[in-house]
Formats: structure tokens, sequence, C-alpha cells
């Protein structure tokens, strides 16, 4: 396990200062919102985008799926038909998954919802697999989101229940501290997951009581009470490997600057890393 910077955590918001902080403060691993990547690719092109993480020894850690899962049919078939292409390119950055959130509860009738979304994630997945990409899907675990008629997928339980539904070999999860916490789980949950279910990691941290945590108010991994060490420790017994992002939303503006958070951030990745491993 490595970590892996994330746009939530600096200012930037374009794709070469970015990255630039990424090599300035220490990271491999680099998360990009796919619009960034987009951008320079429509004005330099897919090779020069790939000089660049390859000049700075930058790996793309993930793609964010690059389409609206809830969109009318038509939208999201002409989305569909450009993912191939699209995760190409970020396949030559590096990454191999590409991820996506579900909602945790819905008002819409529940066969129709689920149907649909199952049948569109598989399609996702069978356009994905030629290329050797995995999909990982979030479970989100605040309890203030269940607020719905009916609820979803709310912990990682129901997530497995869901893609055994999705019938794709190459769907698996994308695991947050923060719904690992808020949906109440444990290390052993996450160590009897198979190794090739776990896509990618995000991790962070609340002050708050699994109840009460927002998922917008997010804190730096390591200044609340969320058992990090536990929870990665969980993920490595499960054979996860992987760069882990930290991801914090946030409402107000984080402490510090961007650099400065980038680098604490992966000094205390590292250490937490470190002593679920054993090396500490």
């Amino acid at each position: 396990m490595e970590p892996c910077l994330h746009p939530t955590l600096v200012d930037e918001t374009s794709l070469v200062p970015y990255l630039d902080l990424a090599r300035e403060t220490g990271y491999r691993y680099v998360d990009v919102p796919f619009h960034w990547l987009e951008a320079e690719a429509e004005r330099r092109g897919d090779a020069a985008v790939e000089a660049m993480f390859q000049q700075r020894g930058l790996l793309l850690a993930n793609l964010g799926l690059p389409l609206n899962l809830y969109d009318a049919e038509p939208a999201f078939l002409r989305d569909l038909s450009l993912l191939p292409d699209r995760a190409r390119l970020c396949a030559r950055l590096g990454a191999r998954s590409v991820t996506a959130f579900l909602w945790p509860s819905m008002d819409e009738e529940p066969v129709r919802y689920i149907s649909q979304l199952a049948r569109r994630i598989r399609q996702v997945a069978v356009e994905l697999l030629p290329l050797g990409m995995r999909v990982g899907l979030e479970y989100v675990g605040p309890h203030h989101l269940r607020h719905r008629r009916y609820p979803f997928v709310q912990s990682l339980a129901d997530l497995k229940t869901f893609w055994e539904a999705i019938g794709a070999p190459n769907v698996g999860a994308l695991v947050d501290s923060y719904h690992w916490y808020t949906a109440e789980e444990h290390e052993d949950d996450l160590a009897q997951l198979p190794p090739e279910k776990v896509v990618y990691v995000h991790i962070n941290d609340t002050q708050d009581a699994p109840e009460d945590a927002h998922d917008g108010r997010r804190l730096l991994p390591g200044d609340g009470r969320i058992p990090l060490v536990p929870f990665l420790r969980g993920l490595y017994r499960a054979g996860y490997r992987g760069p882990v992002a930290a991801e914090v939303l946030h409402e107000a503006p984080l402490e510090g600057t961007g650099e400065s958070r980038a680098r604490l951030v992966r000094e205390r990745l590292e250490k937490l890393i470190a002593l679920a491993k054993g090396e500490n």
C-alpha cells in the first residue's frame, strides 16, 4: 500500500500545477479528475499528457467513472460509447480501476431502479474487461444520506450482495474509511474480502460518532477517532497492495496550504500503513 494524492487535499484546479505539487511533496500515485485529463488531452494530445506523468515519475491511481449511471438512456449510451477510449488513456497513465459511488437510499420504485443500475454497471464492466480494468463500487455509510423512501446499499455486506447480482467478474469495492466507520464495520469484514474484490481505497477521519458523521465534513487522516490502523490492516490482510487516497470532502476551508497538507498526509499515511503491516 502506498499514499496517493487526492485533489480534495489541495487548492490546484488544473492538471500541470497538481502534478508538480505531487512530485514536490513526494507522491508516486495521483488521483485526478477526468475533466482535467480530458482538457489537457484536447489541448495538447494524449502523448503529451502521458509525457507529463512520465517526466514527473507519477502514476494515475484510478479513473472516476466519466459517465452518469443515473442519466436518461440515450445520454448513458452515448457516454458509454466514449468509455473505452477514455479508459485507454487512463490505463496508459497507470490506472487499473474505474470507480463510482452508490446512493444509500432511493425514492424510485426499487425493482426498476436496482435492475437498471445493475444492468448499466454490467455494461460498464464489459467495456473495461478487455483493458484489464476493474470497477470499484463505493457504498456510502453516513446516516444523514439514508433519508429517502427505500434503503439501498449501506454497508459492505449490502455491496457484496449487489455485485453478485451484477454478475461481472471485474466488479468489486472502493472501500472508504468514512463509510466503513459509519456503517460500524470491523477489521475482519475487510480481511475476509477476496483480494481481487478490493479495487481502490479512500481514507479520511472524523471526530463524530458513526451516526452523526456528515459526509461533507471530513478531517485529515489522524485528526479524528476512526480506527485507521485496523482499517488498513484489514485491507492488507485481504491482500490489497495498491494506492490509498486521502479523500477529505469538506465544506469549510482546510487549515494550512495545499503543499503543507499534501506533505503532512503523505507522512501520516506512510506511518499508518507501516503500523498496519506490522513494521513498527
